[in-house]
């Protein structure tokens, strides 16, 4: 535990590093007893608590990185809030030694799909500082024109409160009788409300909306709604690498000093050949 405490907090998962500047503002960060400024450096020796809850023991160790894929189901806070008895996805996810889990891609209250959450909150942090130019997919069900069979031709193209919103495709992917499941998908993440106004301007309703791909990670077709897995193989790799991370963590102090022994006996033994000569 050395570092800077936005950082240090970060990475145990104890909070983004953004929401922890904003509770070191709030005073509710305090470190030997004193409010804690952004930017502070702290060490093992310090007592580290927030809103009043020692963490130095939490910070001492440190838990492997996971990063796990939740389909959420529309209608599920992240977090339950005093006096909010809306279910919250936090209750359904797995429990962590320390910290918890936090958000890498956005999906709102009233969103369906695929949420990514980390138990590292600079890998969130950094992976949210890419997302906007990361490439998105998502099933949308749309209600079929009544009395007509003839579907209104729908743009790739729309403006969103002045900006201008490009999709790479809007395309039928499954028909039934009452509703009919499009393919929409985009170069980049779209705003809040871009594809109901797309569907909309075309003079259709749209009865779900499901994100199934977030750059390099797919919403896996067999995970149930209100289920999680965890992320693993290529799809992991390739997010570590948009955050500039590996899988592999970096040698732990004990093989450092290890491999360290190594080389010193293997000095001294030369320095012992060469004497001896």
């Amino acid at each position: 535990m050395d570092g800077r405490i936005h950082k240090v907090l970060a990475e145990h998962g104890i909070g983004s590093r953004r929401e922890v500047e904003n509770w070191i503002r709030e005073g509710r960060v305090k470190v030997n007893g004193v409010p804690a400024v952004i930017g502070q450096r702290i060490g093992a020796a310090d007592r580290i608590r927030v809103d009043g809850r020692d963490i130095s023991r939490r910070l001492a160790g440190r838990q492997p990185l996971r990063v796990i894929v939740y389909h959420k189901p529309g209608g599920e806070i992240l977090r339950q809030r005093k006096g909010d008895n809306r279910t919250s996805v936090e209750a359904r996810l797995p429990g962590l030694r320390s910290g918890r889990w936090l958000p890498v891609n956005a999906l709102g209250f009233t969103e369906d799909g695929l949420l990514i959450l980390a138990n590292d909150g600079s890998l969130a942090t950094a992976l949210s500082r890419c997302a906007h130019d990361l490439p998105v997919e998502y099933r949308v069900r749309v209600l079929r024109p009544r009395n007509t069979d003839v579907w209104p031709e729908i743009p790739q193209a729309l403006d969103l409160d002045g900006k201008a919103v490009a999709f790479s495709a809007v395309e039928p992917i499954e028909s039934g009788s009452i509703n009919t499941w499009f393919r929409v998908a985009a170069n980049r993440t779209l705003p809040r409300g871009a594809i109901a106004q797309l569907f909309d301007d075309a003079g259709l309703k749209t009865s779900r909306t499901m994100l199934v791909g977030w750059g390099p990670v797919s919403l896996p077709r067999d995970l149930p709604r209100g289920r999680h897995r965890e992320l693993e193989g290529k799809e992991l790799d390739a997010l570590l690498a948009l955050a500039g991370r590996r899988k592999d963590a970096a040698p732990t102090a004990g093989k450092k000093k290890a491999h360290r022994s190594q080389r010193d006996s293997k000095r001294r033994a030369t320095a012992r050949r060469n004497a001896g000569r």
